[in-house]
């Protein structure tokens, strides 16, 4: 069986966060896309979609702002129409673990 990129993503991601990823055949139908969880989060990880370029660049122009100051940067970007409180936040995954540790 070929372990995929993706599936080393995922792995990994859980193993930051104190967890094993959830193989697809221990998902529940329902369960959202699940890759894995725990006490605080249920993760989807997705790897080879096309990212916005407008949105990396406002996510290192802030970043770049930030880090000097000890801070985190970050975006929170709602589309048009949408409610605020659909909107995402978005930052990157480095900061995410040193704002949330290593389980």
């Amino acid at each position: 069986m070929t372990d995929h990129a993706w599936k080393q993503l995922e792995r990994r991601t859980a193993r930051d966060h104190g967890v094993e990823r959830t193989p697809v055949s221990g998902r529940q139908q329902d369960a959202g896309g699940l890759d894995w969880e725990n006490g605080m989060f249920c993760a989807q990880v997705k790897l080879g979609y096309a990212e916005p370029g407008y949105l990396r660049g406002w996510l290192d122009h802030i970043t770049g702002h930030a880090a000097p100051r000890g801070k985190v940067g970050l975006v929170i970007w709602k589309p048009r129409g949408m409610r605020d409180d659909n909107a995402l936040v978005v930052l990157r995954y480095r900061d995410w673990r040193e704002l949330h540790g290593v389980a």
